[in-house]
C-alpha cells in the first residue's frame, strides 16, 4: 500500500494491483499501477509517500463471501428448457447486493467463481439441480447444468443493461434482470466444480468468455488440450449448444485459457 495527500490536502490510500479495476484511476509508481481508492479523486494531482513498509508484501484480493444479516428479497422463478426441466424459485440476499455493489470490478474472472455462491441461494438451488442430475452420466449431468445456464436467463450486455462493464458474482445472476457470457461463463464453471467436481477453465476469447471442462469419459466435438488433459468446450451462452459445441465466430479465434 502506499499514502498520497491531494491539492486538496485529502488523504488517500493508493492500492497495487496486478489485473485492471474498472472505475478507478491508478498513479503508476516504479512500473506498478497504484489505484486512487477514493473515486471522488479521480483526475487530480498527488504527493505520494512513496516508501515501503516493513515486511509487506504484494496486494492481493480476497473473495471469501462476508457474514451479513440475511435481507431476503422477493423470490424469482429460474426455468431451463423442456430437456431438463428444472424450475427453482430463488431469493437473495440484498445486504450481500448491497456489499457486490461497492466491490471493485475487476476483469479478473477468475474471483468471481472463486467467490462462489451464498448459502442463502444455494440451499435453494443446489438441491434442485442435483435433483435434476441424479442418477446421470457427468456428461449427461453437463449438459442439463449447460441447458439451465443457457435457458434460465434473459441475456443483455453490460453496456446495454448498466451502461459500463459489470461482472458478476454469482448470486448477482438471480437478482438482476439479466445476464451475458460472463456472467453465465463463470456461474457454469462453479456449478461443474461445485455439483460434478471436475476440473474447468474459463475461455476468454476476443469479446466472448466461454468454459473447457475435462471429462474422464470420451466425448467428442470441440476441445482444447491443456497440460495433456483434452477440455471439452461448453459455451453457456450458446443457446441449444450441448457440451463439445463451441460458437462458429469463435472456432477460429485464440482462446487464454484462464485457470481456476
Amino acid at each position: 500500500m502506499r499514502i498520497a495527500r491531494s491539492a486538496a490536502n485529502r488523504l488517500v490510500l493508493l492500492i497495487p494491483s496486478q489485473d485492471v479495476l474498472y472505475q478507478y484511476s491508478y498513479l503508476k509508481i516504479n512500473e506498478i499501477q497504484y489505484y486512487v481508492t477514493n473515486k471522488a479523486l479521480r483526475g487530480q494531482s498527488f504527493f505520494v509517500y512513496n516508501r515501503e513498509f516493513p515486511k509487506e508484501q504484494y496486494f492481493s484480493w480476497q473473495t471469501e463471501l462476508p457474514n451479513l444479516d440475511v435481507k431476503l428479497n422477493p423470490p424469482k422463478t429460474f426455468t431451463s428448457s423442456s430437456r431438463s426441466e428444472i424450475s427453482v424459485s430463488i431469493q437473495t440476499n440484498q445486504n450481500l447486493i448491497d456489499f457486490y455493489n461497492d466491490y471493485p470490478l475487476t476483469p479478473a474472472w477468475n474471483l468471481y467463481v472463486h467467490a462462489g455462491l451464498s448459502e442463502t441461494v444455494k440451499q435453494t438451488l443446489y438441491p434442485a439441480l442435483q435433483n435434476a442430475i441424479a442418477g446421470k452420466t457427468k456428461t449427461e449431468a453437463a449438459n442439463i447444468l449447460l441447458d439451465f445456464c443457457q435457458m434460465a436467463f434473459d441475456y443483455k450486455t453490460c453496456a446495454e443493461q448498466f451502461g459500463y462493464e459489470r461482472p458478476f458474482f454469482a448470486d448477482e445472476n438471480f437478482f438482476f434482470p439479466y445476464n451475458n457470457c460472463k456472467h453465465r461463463a463463470t456461474l457454469y464453471a462453479l456449478l461443474v466444480k461445485d455439483l460434478l467436481q471436475l476440473e474447468v477453465v474459463l475461455l476468454h476469447y476476443p469479446g466472448h468468455l466461454a468454459t473447457a471442462v475435462y471429462f474422464t469419459e470420451n466425448v467428442t466435438g470441440d476441445f482444447l488440450t491443456i497440460d495433456g488433459k483434452k477440455f471439452i468446450v461448453c459455451d453457456p451462452t450458446y443457446i441449444g449448444a450441448t457440451i463439445g459445441m463451441a460458437m462458429e465466430s469463435c472456432k477460429q479465434e485464440k482462446a487464454r485459457v484462464i485457470r481456476l
